[in-house]
């Protein structure tokens, strides 16, 4: 498994190593990540998710910028108001794997 996960990787394209880049650094901030957690629930407007994460309007503003040009996120406007969604389910189930055990460093016996 671990040869076919390495031969996998150098097949990417550079094109591709830097949509991963970015999609890494936008799910490295933790408010992002309150953010993603809001929507998981579903579409909310960007009062409700900057309520919901504790955070003010235009930080989650700014953040949720970051989420959509990454990719992350998806928009809506009705009227006035804007409406954010997750764009995939793929997106909160690598964020499940992301906490997930498999990734705790193991303890080395002596």
């Amino acid at each position: 498994m671990r040869m076919r996960a390495h031969r996998d990787m150098k097949t990417l394209p550079d094109a591709n190593e830097q949509i991963i880049a970015n999609r890494a650094r936008a799910l490295g901030d933790p408010t992002r990540v309150r953010i993603l957690s809001v929507l998981a629930r579903g579409e909310h407007a960007v009062g409700q998710i900057a309520e919901a994460s504790d955070t003010r309007q235009s930080t989650a503003s700014k953040h949720l910028q970051v989420l959509f040009h990454a990719g992350l996120v998806q928009r809506r406007r009705d009227a006035s108001a804007v409406f954010y969604s997750v764009s995939s389910s793929e997106v909160l189930r690598l964020c499940r794997l992301l906490r997930s055990k498999r990734f705790e460093p193991r303890m080395k016996v002596r």
